[in-house]
């Protein structure tokens, strides 16, 4: 008899669990409805504020992936920090190796093994670059005093 009440009102919500950001997580189990019919489940968030529009990065990407059903349990904290640290050294490593990079890079040319590239001086129209010096200080454009040539498609013979 209660449960026939409860599938009228609407289904319970479990509470699954809470991330670091405050949001409160909670399954809607697979149910029968009154007339038979088999209801999917559903997995839900709720923001900690009344109003918040999810953005990316609100939601961790454990428990994102929890949510749109890409896995079958839900994260635990131990998991989500050991991911976080992963993430964190991947970052640092990165950074290491493109600073290596750059010193090698300077090295290289210190050395004179590999030609500086030339600088880009742009003049006139953004969109061409011009490497030749420009023979005056002023900069030149033809933007405003550019007009569209009067050529007129010729007949095909």
């Amino acid at each position: 008899m209660f449960n026939r009440i409860r599938a009228l009102v609407g289904p319970a919500k479990k509470f699954v669990g809470v991330d670091h950001l405050g949001n409160k997580y909670y399954e809607i189990p697979e149910r029968t409805t009154v007339l038979g019919t088999k209801r999917k489940g559903r997995r839900l968030a709720e923001s900690p504020t009344e109003t918040m529009d999810y953005q990316l990065g609100d939601i961790p990407l454990e428990w994102e992936a929890w949510i749109r059903g890409r896995r079958k349990d839900p994260p635990t904290d131990a998991e989500i920090r050991k991911n976080e640290r992963m993430a964190l050294l991947k970052q640092q490593r990165g950074q290491e190796v493109e600073q290596r990079d750059l010193e090698r890079q300077q090295q290289e040319y210190d050395e004179g093994l590999v030609a500086r590239p030339a600088p880009k001086v742009h003049t006139g129209h953004a969109s061409s670059p011009s490497y030749e010096k420009p023979d005056t200080e002023q900069e030149t454009s033809t933007g405003g005093t550019f007009q569209p040539s009067a050529w007129v498609p010729g007949k095909k013979s």
